[in-house]
């Protein structure tokens, strides 16, 4: 089994949460200290590799494990411990101390019954949050049968956001609430100019919701009724995605 330590920088972390990110502070205040949240991220392909050294380049104490050595030596310098080892084998991963790490990623890919049996291991050790990865849906159900407290898609959440880019060429930014509801951010569009939030009655019309204005000099949140929009004004808009495409239509 080899072993690599680096040290890392207290921070701020991205969180994916819904097919968007977050910035959050990943620490706590123990006796006027800042302690260190401790993450292991298993499988060191392209999802892991990045989910690793973005919470190590956050502050967070993170450990890789990966049962390939060159997996793992791209990644080394990033993160705290670096371990080559076969993550199914039980008794070795207890030694490594993990049920103390406030939570596991595994990352491995096509590969459900890797997937299960760490999943299982884990839950047994007692680490208290679970995270992997599913290739479909009917994956995601067993892992979740199995103990795990996450389950995410990549690929498929992202084919998502790519096509809702895509369906709406007038959206500069969208946050995936769900599979059927979002918050973009869209341009208003030419025959709103100069008129209120009232007159335009956009709730009643179209069942989505003005939540805020990003003007040229700052950003109003929960927009006075009676203000009147501006063609420079980007409207921040929460709403099922179907009636959002239907703002995409609105010249």
């Amino acid at each position: 089994m080899s072993v690599w330590d680096n040290s890392v920088k207290i921070s701020s972390i991205n969180i994916f949460l819904h097919g968007r990110i977050s910035k959050r502070y990943f620490g706590m205040e123990v006796e006027g200290k800042m302690k260190r949240k401790e993450f292991v991220v298993i499988g060191m392909g392209q999802f892991g590799s990045h989910v690793a050294m973005t919470l190590a380049s956050s502050g967070a104490t993170v450990m890789i494990i990966d049962k390939n050595e060159n997996n793992l030596e791209m990644v080394a310098d990033y993160v705290t411990h670096a371990i080559c080892l076969d993550a199914t084998n039980a008794e070795a991963m207890k030694q490594l101390g993990i049920k103390n790490y406030d939570g596991a990623i595994i990352a491995i890919g096509h590969d459900l019954e890797s997937n299960v049996l760490i999943t299982i291991q884990l839950k047994e050790m007692g680490v208290p949050f679970i995270m992997t990865k599913a290739a479909t849906d009917l994956e995601g159900r067993i892992l979740c049968k199995v103990g795990a407290d996450k389950v995410i898609a990549p690929d498929k959440e992202m084919g998502i956001r790519v096509g809702n880019h895509l369906m709406n060429g007038n959206y500069f930014e969208a946050i995936e609430l769900s599979e059927k509801y979002s918050i973009v951010d869209i341009g208003v569009p030419t025959s709103w100019v100069g008129d209120s939030l009232r007159s335009l009655n956009i709730r009643h019309k179209y069942g989505v919701s003005i939540i805020g204005i990003r003007m040229k000099d700052r950003l109003s949140v929960n927009p006075e009724p009676d203000y009147e929009l501006q063609p420079e004004d980007i409207l921040i808009v929460l709403g099922h995605n179907s009636e959002l495409q239907r703002l995409h239509e609105i010249r």
